[in-house]
Order: C-alpha cells, then sequence, then structure tokens
C-alpha cells in the first residue's frame, strides 16, 4: 500500500485543483438573475466530470495492477505515426487559435448573439481544430483494440500516448458541450472566465502537450545548445507553445486588453485586481517557457516561442483589421521569458548542468518584478497592492516552474522509452512539413477570407 508520503503530492495536487476550480469559478462571476445555489450546483456538477477523468486517468495509468496480472510488453507507436499525430494536433491547435482571435473579432463587432453563432466561421473553424484531437483519439481507440492486449489497464500503459490520445478525446466530447449547455442554463450574461470556458482551455492546453509529447518522441537525445544552432525539427514544437501562449493569454487577459480600450463585458471588479494579473501572466510564461528550454534543451527556446506568438498575434489582427485587439500581454511576457533563457545559458554553458526549477522560478521572479512599471504602464492599472502583487507572482513562479520542470522530464523519459532508431529516410522532411504547412495556412486563409460577415 502506498504510504502518506507517496500520497502526499496527490492530495496536494487535488486540493490545489479544486481550490483553484472554485476561485475561478467566484471571479467568474455568476450571471445576473441566476440564483446563487443554481451556480454552484451547476458548478459542482462541471468539477464532478473532471474529478471522473482524473480517476479515470488513475485507475488507466497509475494505479497498480490487480493481483495475478503482469504488464503485457511495451509497443510503441512507429516513427512515421507519431510525427503525423504531432503535425496534425499541432495544426489543430494553431486552427483553434486563428478560429479563436477571429470569434473573439466577430463577437466585439456584431454582438453576441448566442444560438446565431453556433455554426458561424469562427467556431466552425475551432471546431475544425478540436476534432483533429478527436479523430486522432477515435484513431487510438481503433488502434487499442486491434493491436494491443490485456483489459484496459494493460492495454492502456502498453502504449501510454495511445491511452492519452483516448483520453484527450474523452475530455473533448465533454469540454466541447459544455459551453452551449453553460449557455442554455444561465442565457448570454457570462464573463470570458465562465467554467466552460476555463474547461476549453484546459483541453486545449492538454491537446498541446499531447503534441509536443508525440513530437519529442521522435528526437533522437541530443545536447544542450543555443537558439543560434536551432534545429529545423525544433520549430514544430516553437508553433505549438506559441499556440498555448496565444490562447492562454487571449483568454485569461482579455478583460484588461479590453479596459485598455475602454471596453468593459461584465462585472470585472470580481477578478480584475491588479495581483491577478500578475499570476496569470505569470502562471503562462513560466509554464511555456520552462517546457521550451527543458524539452528542446535551447536556450533561446522561450524568448523564441514568445515572440513566434507576438508575431502571430500581429498578423492576425492585420488580418482581421482588429485595431482593437491589443499586444501588450505578449510584449510584457517577454522579459521573463529572457530571463529563463539566460537563466539556461547560464546553467548548460557555463556550469554543465541541468537548469534547476527553483532558480528558473527565481530568474522569472526577478524579472516579474522588474517588468512591474511596464506591466502597469501599459495596462494603466490604478491599484498600487505591491505586498499582493508580489506574493501572486513569488507562489506562481515557484508553482508554475516545478510543474513544467516535472512535466518536460516526464516528456523527456518517455521519450527515451519510446523513441526508435530509424534512419533519416522514414522521416517525414522538412520540407514536406513546411509544405503541409503552407497549404494549410492557405486554406485558413481562403476560408477567412471567403467568410461572409453574420449582420
Amino acid at each position: 500500500m502506498p504510504t502518506f508520503s507517496q500520497r502526499l503530492p496527490w492530495i496536494i495536487a487535488a486540493a490545489a485543483g479544486v481550490g483553484l476550480f472554485v476561485a475561478f469559478a467566484v471571479w467568474g462571476g455568476i450571471p445576473a438573475g441566476v440564483s446563487a445555489g443554481a451556480f454552484w450546483a451547476q458548478s459542482g456538477l462541471f468539477l464532478l466530470v473532471i474529478c471522473a477523468f482524473v480517476l479515470a486517468f488513475w485507475h488507466l495509468l497509475v494505479r497498480p495492477l490487480a493481483p495475478g496480472l503482469r504488464q503485457q510488453e511495451k509497443r510503441a507507436l512507429t516513427f512515421r505515426a507519431r510525427e503525423i499525430l504531432a503535425l496534425v494536433l499541432a495544426f489543430g491547435g494553431l486552427a483553434t487559435v486563428v478560429g479563436g482571435v477571429w470569434d473573439e473579432v466577430w463577437h466585439r463587432n456584431f454582438g453576441i448573439p448566442f444560438g446565431e453563432d453556433l455554426l458561424w466561421r469562427p467556431h466552425l473553424l475551432i471546431y475544425f481544430g478540436f476534432a483533429t484531437a478527436g479523430a486522432c483519439g477515435f484513431w487510438a481507440l481503433l488502434y487499442l483494440n486491434r493491436k494491443l492486449r490485456g483489459n484496459f489497464q494493460q492495454r492502456f500503459r502498453a502504449n501510454i500516448m495511445v491511452g492519452l490520445l483516448i483520453l484527450n478525446a474523452a475530455f473533448l466530447l465533454y469540454a466541447l458541450p459544455a459551453d452551449p449547455v453553460w449557455h442554455m442554463i444561465f442565457g448570454e450574461d457570462i464573463t470570458p472566465w465562465s467554467v466552460p470556458h476555463l474547461i476549453l482551455l484546459i483541453s486545449f492546453v492538454l491537446t498541446q502537450l499531447l503534441a509536443l509529447e508525440l513530437h519529442v518522441s521522435t528526437w533522437r537525445r541530443h545536447d544542450w545548445h543555443v537558439i543560434f544552432k536551432l534545429r529545423l525539427s525544433d520549430s514544430l514544437s516553437l508553433l505549438m507553445l506559441a499556440a498555448m501562449q496565444m490562447l492562454w493569454l487571449q483568454l485569461m487577459l482579455i478583460d484588461w486588453d479590453a479596459a485598455i480600450v475602454g471596453i468593459s463585458y461584465g462585472p470585472i471588479e470580481l477578478y480584475r485586481p491588479e495581483w491577478l494579473l500578475a499570476a496569470n501572466l505569470t502562471a503562462c510564461v513560466t509554464f511555456v517557457g520552462v517546457l521550451a528550454t527543458r524539452v528542446t534543451r535551447c536556450a533561446g527556446a522561450a524568448t523564441a516561442a514568445g515572440l513566434l506568438a507576438l508575431l502571430i498575434r500581429l498578423v492576425l489582427i492585420r488580418l482581421f483589421d482588429a485595431d482593437m485587439l491589443q499586444v501588450a500581454a505578449w510584449i510584457v511576457a517577454l522579459p521573463p521569458l529572457l530571463a529563463i533563457d539566460i537563466w539556461a545559458y547560464y546553467c548548460s554553458a557555463i556550469r554543465k548542468a541541468e537548469p534547476t526549477w527553483r532558480g528558473t522560478a527565481v530568474a522569472i521572479i526577478a524579472a516579474m518584478v522588474l517588468n512591474t512599471p511596464v506591466i502597469r504602464s501599459m495596462y494603466q492599472l490604478p491599484n498600487r497592492d505591491d505586498l499582493a502583487y508580489a506574493a501572486a507572482i513569488i507562489v506562481t513562479g515557484l508553482g508554475m516552474s516545478w510543474l513544467a520542470s516535472q512535466l518536460a522530464s516526464a516528456m523527456l523519459r518517455q521519450r527515451e522509452a519510446t523513441v526508435t532508431a530509424t534512419s533519416e529516410s522514414q522521416s517525414i522532411t522538412p520540407t514536406v512539413s513546411f509544405g503541409i504547412l503552407a497549404g494549410f495556412l492557405a486554406f485558413i486563409v481562403v476560408f477567412i477570407a471567403t467568410a461572409a460577415p453574420p449582420i
């Protein structure tokens, strides 16, 4: 039986997860005309479903097998299969990001016609993006039933990537209809931080993490290097990380960005204290930046991912002629990302050691504190609660640095367990990958250019 010390990390993670869920539900606000009891009953139901998925993950991939059962021999996906799945999920993520920005522009220009917006073009692009994850999960389910043996625990553990693809697709089937269900119950008066929006963000981040893990598993182990020696195979990873940063910052900082141009959509006083902006910004850049440097083993990858996200944001603003959209969050994210890279370079090139999560957290916290005047200036923040601001940065920086480091280490360990010796001729050449990306981008541009305004 597991000891208390072994269970303690799970207990802490569960308590933190429930606490964050409740906190964001409060900060999101209760829709007007809705009783607190009905709101919390529905929120509690959503939380129970999430807990059910967590229990399924624990049962299928973590819980010890029953006595008498032995683990089946592990069977890795082929090199080509992992590469194709990573491409599909990465391009689906890009479609979701573009559709999300487009959806925000149309909502701002044409209002929020709930029901009428269900099948408009921005939503169709978002559905397509999420559908790629569903299609990969369906393929993984067929693979699990045809190629693997044993009960579900044994099959899921025989190929963890296949199991995660299935669980991710199943969670997506819950996350996608959650938003229209929430609207049907509570109407249009919801904020960007409504519970189903946060669930969709979680689903998107999980999908891109899975895409990153699949992509990483196709690499051979390599030494630390600097951004000037960035490999072509790293570019897809940077795209996934930039997509994560884009959607995360768009949703979590949308009200602060809107307030810059005098737009307000709801009771923002409930969830717009200054320290909360700092916490959200720190969480995003820490998570993305640490993953970027640790997974690619490249000092400079964090800043490169941030610059790529900023570039995509600027291109989309120009594409949609949306001057009301802001880039403040993507600009103020660059200093802490640069701090992550400087620490990674110091550890890898000078100390010849892996960057520690504690040292990374200190670098991020210092950069965020030094960046405070710029953040307050760009967001025109009237509050001056320095103690809460600093505490939010410290707690979030430490927590997310540890979490991202643990995830990166798990990805690299999984790569060692699944990567197979293959010749270069068996992989998809960069020319083909970039050709597919160019064709996909052309499709998105045509899809947007031929869309008729809803009114």
